[in-house]
């Protein structure tokens, strides 16, 4: 059983649970299984003038058909273990447990397998739109089967071309030339101007932002942003380790940048490594884009580009571009070690 998150777009606010669905006591035994969180919807571009430019020009092959070869089948999950240390003598003794990851790269690797059920490193631009587009496919043909009339499904159809329109339109050239504005926003730091790069970015009806980063039209990078609006009252740390340590497991690597010069801290953040090499990122990112980040990196791919981290501001005011790559969602995680989507109302504790 494959369970894919389907986007929720900008039409109408739905959240879907597919496969093992949203129940966190459901799911399948096989490790393979679970949510890729790939938002179908672009939505409408609100900027004026767009926000990819006049001279942004995206060639797709739009009958390529994208299989993801088998990924080999990961070994058994482990359970943490829990370990404390004893600090201090006396009345100022104190006992700190924590828990410990048997196999951190293991763990790590069965939440990046989960998020990317259907992509893989080195998909062209192309066949990520591939991927993209038949979720919109499948979720058309399922709202066609649910129309009671020929004017739902006429709603239906035009629903399915804005969707596909704007998913094509949602693409960037990252080249002086394509006059993007994305130099102050949320991912200013995340790609190089004419250095062969290029940006696929889709929205789901809920908030969450995704961002399909390519360098030499192979796909090397996804980072996610999720509102802090969606997790109310939790902060960047309670998300971590109720969320981010359950997908990928208890014992991340805690990082931090530091300016060579003056030695002000630029950057703090959480890492995991999987076994395959890819690499996983947390940042807090709230104070000033009110969204938590989160990276999902091609560790191989990262050796040549090098590391892309949010580590500070560029000049000028945040443009617009803000408001379209906040937003949130959330995912259950269920006992059989899968991640899967939940509804809305689950994500923001209300049920």
């Amino acid at each position: 059983m494959n369970s894919t998150a389907k986007g929720l777009l900008s039409v109408l606010t739905l959240s879907l649970a597919l496969g093992a669905g949203c129940d966190k006591d459901k799911g399948s035994n096989n490790p393979d299984d679970g949510s890729n969180l790939l938002g179908v919807g672009g939505g409408d571009d609100s900027l004026d003038g767009g926000m990819f430019g006049e001279d942004s020009e995206f060639e797709l092959d739009e009958e390529a058909q994208w299989e993801p070869e088998p990924r080999p089948k990961l070994a058994k999950r482990q359970k943490a273990v829990e370990k404390c240390k004893t600090t201090g003598k006396g009345k100022n003794k104190t006992k700190e447990c924590k828990l410990q990851d048997p196999k951190p790269e293991l763990s790590a690797a069965y939440g990046v397998y989960a998020l990317m059920e259907d992509m893989r490193w080195g998909m062209t631009p192309s066949q990520v739109y591939t991927v993209l587009a038949k979720d919109i496919e499948t979720e058309y043909a399922k709202r066609q089967e649910a129309a009671k009339d020929a004017t739902e499904q006429d709603v239906n159809t035009r629903w399915r071309q804005d969707q596909l329109a704007s998913l094509k339109a949602d693409h960037t050239n990252f080249t002086k030339a394509s006059r993007h504005r994305w130099g102050v926003s949320l991912i200013q730091f995340e790609y190089e101007d004419d250095n062969g790069e290029e940006m696929l970015f889709v929205r789901t009806g809920n908030g969450l932002r995704k961002f399909y980063f390519f360098k030499d039209d192979e796909l090397w990078k996804i980072l996610y942003a999720y509102s802090t609006d969606v997790w109310p009252g939790k902060t960047y740390d309670d998300i971590v380790k109720e969320k981010f340590m359950e997908w990928f497991g208890p014992s991340p690597e805690l990082k931090m940048k530091e300016d060579p010069e003056t030695g002000a801290m630029l950057v703090r953040y959480n890492e995991w490594k999987s076994q395959d090499n890819d690499i996983v990122r947390s940042f807090d990112l709230t104070q000033v884009h009110g969204a938590i980040g989160l990276a999902v990196v091609d560790g191989n791919a990262e050796k040549s580009i090098g590391e892309r981290l949010p580590t500070g501001r560029k000049e000028g005011d945040l443009s617009d571009a803000v408001d379209d790559v906040v937003g949130g969602t959330d995912v259950c995680y269920n006992d059989d070690g899968d991640i899967v989507e939940c509804s809305e109302k689950e994500a923001m504790g209300l049920e």
